[in-house]
């Protein structure tokens, strides 16, 4: 329930128009609303994440060294993945350290095989950890997770259309969301 909570906060909070709103309501420029939201998201998922660790959970699997290890292998691949995937971005932006400005349209780096690779890595690491820690719990995030970046997809996919036009049109029919040639 908690998690539901933080991914529909997470989302709302980032919407264009309610982030304007609370801009304007209680007087704050975008960029220091964007640090204020990044901050609120770090803080969040934290405390979600220490309680997550200290909730007992039922055991889904028998697990072994060659999962702990396959597991481990995966959640690296998937921090590589999303390392490489923000090095496209700018991050001082991001993070609201600097007035954000539209970007050309990212088609390098991971781009060029995938149009979200952070996500792709996000997944990997989570799978993974579920992997290497095969509880009840993990493996119930992991799926509201994936619902939740797949939801998210579409609303992101939205937004680029509307910011890059047929550009980004063109770009969608070469290249797919997730895994490159597949999904």
């Amino acid at each position: 329930m908690s998690w539901g909570i933080y991914f529909f906060l997470h989302s709302f909070m980032a919407n264009e128009a309610v982030k304007q709103r609370l801009a304007r309501a209680f007087r704050l420029p975008a960029r220091v609303y964007r640090i204020i939201y990044n901050i609120f998201n770090f803080i969040t998922i934290t405390l979600l994440l220490l309680y997550l660790i200290q909730t007992p959970s039922a055991v889904f699997y028998e697990t072994s060294l060659l999962f702990t290890v396959t597991g481990a292998l995966i959640s690296f691949a998937g921090s590589i993945i999303m390392f490489l995937a923000v090095k496209n971005y700018d991050l001082s932006a991001f993070f609201g350290f600097r007035e954000e400005t539209m970007m050309p349209l990212q088609i390098k780096g991971l781009n060029k095989y995938v149009r979200h690779p952070l996500y792709s890595g996000t997944i990997l690491l989570a799978i993974g950890f579920c992997i290497a820690l095969p509880y009840t719990k993990c493996w119930l995030l992991l799926s509201l997770m994936i619902i939740y970046i797949f939801i998210g997809m579409r609303f992101e996919e939205k937004k680029l259309v509307e910011c890059y036009g047929e550009e980004y049109k063109a770009y969608q029919g070469k290249v797919k969301q997730l895994i490159p040639y597949i999904v």
